[in-house]
């Protein structure tokens, strides 16, 4: 008898899961997913609508989902249903067409037919084969002519449309707008977009994210970190919040505390898109290369729509050196994100010129009778890499009579975005008055990351070991620089120790100032009270000097300069002349 029953237990038990729907043996989000996808065709918005639901329950930032939700809430003609979905899509995805067309569906339906146009117009311009999309729009144009032609039968349709509901919610419209606004590279208009929306909606936490993204792109961090700590204390936890933190902290050049947030960020949200775009650009300010690319193109696959991931992998290509590779990731960008201030400037960057030449020649009248001095130099450098350049110099100088030739080595390594360093060697063949070798090297850090109103600030060091043929000089310079005002004015200051061989030591100073007049004009001057090395002995010398540089074209820079330095014996009055050119 026990065994009948379990019989008939086990059958019944069989039945019942044969005869269950889909959907409700569906176990994980992808399932319930493709299940909805289902439905949702076969115009059975109800059942769409639930497992959607069910598989955002299991995954909240899966973009797709919500944007299929969005178009099962359309069909069930549920409009505050339908934009909430598709805000939350494009809030994980801006790029995100169909939520952008789905969004403009509800405004339309809604009959805010002004935020509707834009929307739809976005989705034409970016795909022109979406029929949908060309469709969509010329039906809003048809409603805004009847709305001028015929106000009171549209107001009437208009009301009819939206009888049945609430009173459209302004936020998510001035949303788009200031999304839009940024996109473009708009701060300030996008920032006025985004307080209206607070006032009306104190309360709103992507408001509060979106106005701390904008207030922080303008470099105002101190207001930009308490709204995201606003956000946080009404959604403790809140993803796009701590994502907003991490952006900050990138921007203010932290990568410590950038990659502590994101760990912890990861920690919870393995797959958030947005999370591994931020760790590849927290990466590449580290000169990482290869984990920002791992950490690029693991989003892409995830969001193979994902334009900053692109924009991403474009950088890293460009610091690598395939500027060619990195313009075909920016142009992929730029077509998912029309209009992007951001990229099209990174794609205004001229291609790299790898080859550097620098020309230059100084005459000195002394005083005393003394007749003059020449000095001329011509410098040939080549970028290897991002990195790395090497350089050779040829040095011609007379003086009393005499000349000497002088041939020098270098190589220039930047080992990270913030530290870097050179070497040199040099050789004068049948040296007069030269050293007959010379080696030194240098090493600059900076230790301030650029900010609008200071930085940056950089810590440097120079040491040179120069052999004549009766004695030999050590010389350090440790030096400082800082730059003002917008990095348009650096000031710098050099101590500058010597030592010959002999033990006779002499120390001194040097200062300078740059001004970034306009964007092609410099000027620079300085006064020094430092030791010169002439022919391996220590003059004390005082000099004025200062000089312009303009820039003629952008491989193209002229300088010249003027200098007054006095010695114990003599003076002499210093002409220079020079030019760079880049191809």
């Amino acid at each position: 008898m026990r065994r009948g029953r379990r019989l008939s237990f086990a059958a019944c038990l069989v039945l019942a899961v044969a005869a269950a729907p889909r959907g409700a043996l569906a176990q994980t989000a992808d399932e319930l997913y493709a299940s909805a996808v289902k439905a949702r065709q076969a115009q059975h918005f109800d059942e769409a609508a639930d497992l959607l639901k069910r598989a955002l329950a299991l995954k909240p930032d899966d973009a797709d989902a919500l944007v299929q939700l969005g178009f099962a809430e359309l069909g069930r003609n549920d409009l505050p249903a339908a934009r909430d979905a598709f805000f939350k899509a494009l809030s994980l995805a801006p790029n995100y067409r169909d939520a952008t067309f789905g969004m403009a569906e509800v405004e339309y339906r809604s009959g805010n037919l002004d935020v509707a146009l834009p929307l739809a117009e976005t989705v034409a311009k970016a795909d022109p084969v979406n029929t949908d999309a060309a469709v969509l729009v010329e039906n809003i144009r048809k409603a805004k002519q009847t709305v001028v032609s015929k106000p009171k039968a549209a107001a009437a349709v208009l009301a009819a449309v939206k009888k049945p509901h609430r009173r459209p919610d302004p936020v998510p419209g001035l949303m788009e707008d200031g999304r839009r606004l940024r996109t473009e590279g708009k701060l300030p208009e996008a920032e006025k977009v985004y307080r209206r929306a607070l006032k009306l909606s104190p309360k709103n936490t992507d408001v509060l994210v979106a106005l701390g993204l904008v207030v922080g792109s303008s470099q105002r961090f101190d207001e930009a970190d308490p709204l995201f700590d606003r956000a946080l204390a009404i959604k403790p936890g809140l993803l796009d919040a701590r994502l907003g933190k991490v952006r900050l902290a990138i921007w203010q050049g932290d990568t410590l505390r950038a990659q502590a947030l994101i760990d912890g960020v990861l920690a919870t949200a393995p797959d958030n898109v947005e999370a591994l775009d931020l760790e590849g650009r927290i990466a590449l300010l580290e000169a990482d290369y290869t984990r920002a690319g791992r950490s690029f193109q693991r989003a892409l696959a995830l969001e193979p729509r994902n334009a900053e991931a692109l924009v991403g992998i474009g950088d890293v290509r460009r610091a690598d050196g395939d500027d060619e590779a990195a313009r075909q990731a920016y142009h992929q960008a730029l077509a998912l994100q029309p209009g992007s201030a951001d990229v099209e400037q990174r794609l205004a960057i001229p291609p790299p010129r790898n080859w550097r030449l620098d020309l230059g020649s100084e005459v000195s009248d002394l005083t005393n009778g003394l007749g003059d001095w020449t000095d001329s130099s011509a410098r040939l450098a080549y970028r290897l890499s991002p990195r790395t350049t090497i350089s050779g110099r040829t040095r011609l100088a007379t003086r009393f009579g005499h000349t000497d030739v002088q041939l020098e080595g270098r190589i220039d390594q930047a080992f990270t975005p913030t530290f870097s360093a050179y070497a040199l060697a040099a050789v004068t063949p049948d040296a007069d008055f030269l050293a007959r070798y010379s080696i030194g090297a240098g090493a600059s850090w900076q230790v301030v990351a650029p900010a609008k109103a200071f930085g940056p600030l950089s810590l440097n060091i120079d040491a040179r070991y120069d052999s004549f043929a009766d004695t030999s000089v050590t010389s350090i310079q440790p030096w400082a620089q800082a730059y003002i005002l917008d990095g348009r004015l650096g000031l710098s200051a050099r101590w500058v120790h010597a030592e010959d061989d002999t033990g006779t030591v002499a120390d001194g100073y040097v200062l300078r100032a740059d001004l970034a007049a306009t964007e092609r004009f410099n000027l620079f001057a300085g006064y020094a009270d430092a030791p010169e090395i002439d022919d391996g002995a220590l003059v004390p010398t005082r000099t004025v000097f200062g000089g312009i540089s303009f820039e003629v074209s952008d491989p193209l820079t002229l300088r010249a300069s003027i200098a007054h330095e006095e010695r114990p014996t003599f003076d002499r009055n210093i002409f220079g002349l020079g030019l760079t050119a880049r191809f």
